[in-house]
Order: C-alpha cells, then sequence, then structure tokens
C-alpha cells in the first residue's frame, strides 16, 4: 500500500467514525514511516530525605568530662561515644551528622553544622579529638605528680610566696566534670 492509500483509507474510517452511534471501542492508530528516532531517558535527580527524628546512642553511665582550654569545651573522655558538654547541651559527631541533647541518655535531635555552636563547628572533628587527648595526658601526668607529692603543702599557710604557687598551681590543674 502506499502513502496516498493509507492517508485516504484512515479519512474514510475516521469520518465513518465521526457519524457512528457511542461505541465503547477504542482505536489505536499506528503508522510507522522509518526507523524510530532515538529514546532520550533522563533519570530524576535521587531525593534525599534527612532523618530528623530522635536518634538513640547506647550511653549506660554519666560520662566523665575533660575541659580543654584551647577548645572552650568539655569533651569525654573513656565513653562509647565521643560527647562535647557545651553550655548545659551535649554534642555527638556519629556517621558524619551533629547530635544534640539536653541530657546525655538523649534524646537525640539531628543538628545541622550551620546550627552547632561557633565554638564547636570551627574545629574539624579530628581535631577536637587530638586535643582531647593531648589535654587527657596533661592530666593523667599532672594526677601523677599529685600523687607523688606530700600531702602538707597546705598545711604552711605562713609563707605567701608558696600560697601564690599553691594558687597558680590550681588554676593550671586540669578541670573535670
Amino acid at each position: 500500500m502506499n502513502t496516498g492509500m493509507k492517508t485516504a483509507a484512515l479519512a474514510a474510517f475516521l469520518a465513518a467514525a465521526a457519524y457512528g452511534p457511542d461505541a465503547q471501542a477504542k482505536v489505536n492508530v499506528n503508522i510507522n514511516l522509518g526507523a524510530p528516532g532515538p529514546v532520550i531517558v533522563s533519570s530524576p535527580t535521587p531525593v534525599v530525605v534527612e532523618q530528623r527524628g530522635p536518634r538513640r546512642f547506647a550511653i549506660e553511665r554519666q560520662p566523665r568530662f575533660l575541659y580543654t582550654p584551647d577548645l572552650g569545651f568539655y569533651v569525654s573522655v573513656g565513653a562509647p561515644y565521643d560527647i562535647i558538654y557545651y553550655q548545659d547541651q551535649y554534642y555527638i559527631y556519629d556517621g558524619g551528622e551533629w547530635y544534640r541533647s539536653s541530657n546525655y541518655r538523649g534524646p537525640w535531635m539531628t543538628v545541622r553544622r550551620q546550627r552547632l555552636p561557633t565554638h564547636i563547628s570551627r574545629y574539624r572533628y579530628e581535631e577536637i579529638r587530638q586535643r582531647r587527648d593531648r589535654e587527657y595526658r596533661r592530666a593523667e601526668s599532672w594526677e601523677r605528680q599529685d600523687r607523688n607529692r606530700p600531702n602538707d603543702r597546705y598545711n604552711d599557710r605562713s609563707n605567701d610566696r608558696s600560697n601564690d604557687r599553691d594558687r597558680q598551681r590550681d588554676a593550671d590543674r586540669p578541670r573535670w566534670r
């Protein structure tokens, strides 16, 4: 069949269908003239869903926190997670996400990095760990010195120079929470 005959047959069919009674049949006409064109498939952009609900961390007992002066906040020592304590809030960095809670037991809510206190967000987490470890080594050394120091240093208060030295030593003492 040539193209002219196909066109005439289609026109006759459509004209007959327009004047006929309403039928419940469906008609599908497909005319292919040559090879099909290329099919362009675009993949949809992936939708990333943020988890904003509470997260659970298994912390059985109160962590011990060491104040790190060059950071300006407390960091946990010996806890199952690295926890930061700053302005009556606890922060955990886990799996690339930050979490915050008002209690070390939770509930832990996701916090965007932009919403972290600047005292915390100004440091990479690896740097926080390094500085915490350095302060912990200093605290251990301090405690070893205290164990080896005689207990009578507070008994002799007659010497002002000794008192000043003791005050300065106490000011340099590592702070635990």
